[in-house]
């Protein structure tokens, strides 16, 4: 029995880099304008690529990083994606306690839920690095998964009022269900106001769906450390490039909000509390 959570854990983590693998193929082919169907071609070579140079990070290891026809080498993109794609999975998997002999239907609902948030949040990160843009159907997909996840947790009395010891009073549940657009509100605005040259309408959007499945507590911590996190790489750029500078020509804010957003859910990180 000591070796079973290990062994579930181990599944969970192939599953993942498995959707990784996934997320690759749509990264390149979102970027592209190429479909989804269709065989994995070399991108040097063209040529079609059998399943055993398919496998997740085991092709890439064996391979050493290069396309088994033609030698060309194969960016490390593909095993960052599928091996952090794993990670994630594994987190949502321990933070839910999944076992499928033992979860009810309702665990294993939001596990899958976060699955699919975690694995849209990274494809974000990938595509905003790569284009300086987040795609609508993307951000959209993240806030119908959040808000699902919210609504199952309201209905079946998950969610708990949060107590501010120093004001002696709680968060309402029901606030939770207006983090989205409170916390996206303040990014339209600065966007708004600079006419796009601060902030990208695509982090506004982010925020909605953050808001729901963070909540309003968790919602605004992770914004308050994604503006921290981005604060000493957008200092570095600004004095190294001693040009016109903006958070959004220069830095992409995405990933910072998704960096924040982890950090909140793997350890509970709650700054509004620890402020008050």
């Amino acid at each position: 029995m000591l070796l079973y959570p290990w062994v579930l854990g181990t599944l969970v983590f192939i599953l993942g880099t498995i959707i990784g693998s996934f997320l690759n193929v749509l990264i390149y082919r979102m970027g592209s304008g190429a479909g989804l169907s269709g065989r994995s071609r070399c991108l040097s070579c063209g040529k079609t690529l059998t399943v055993r140079m398919l496998i997740p990070l085991v092709s890439y290891i064996l391979q050493r990083g290069r396309c088994a026809y033609c030698g060309a080498k194969l960016s490390i993109q593909y095993p960052l994606v599928e091996a952090a794609t794993g990670a994630l999975l594994l987190l949502a998997w321990q933070t839910h306690g999944i076992d499928p002999f033992a979860s009810d239907i309702l665990q294993i609902t939001l596990f899958f839920l976060d699955a699919a948030i975690w694995s849209t949040l990274l494809t974000v990160i990938v595509y905003d690095l790569k284009h300086k843009i987040i795609p609508d159907r993307l951000s959209f997909l993240f806030a119908l998964c959040a808000g699902a996840a919210l609504f199952l947790k309201w209905q079946w009395g998950l969610l708990a009022p949060v107590f501010l010891p120093f004001l002696g009073v709680f968060i309402p549940v029901w606030l939770d269900a207006l983090a989205g657009p409170l916390l996206a509100l303040p990014f339209a605005l600065l966007w708004f106001l600079s006419g796009g040259r601060a902030m990208g309408l695509g982090d506004a959007k982010l925020a909605w769906g953050l808001g729901w499945f963070l909540g309003f507590s968790g919602g605004i911590s992770a914004v308050v450390l994604a503006f921290w996190l981005a604060f000493f790489p957008s200092i570095f750029l600004l004095f190294l490039r001693r040009k016109r500078f903006t958070m959004k020509s220069e830095v992409p804010f995405a990933p910072f909000l998704i960096l924040g957003t982890t950090i909140v859910y793997a350890l509970g990180v709650d700054i509004l509390r620890w402020t008050l």
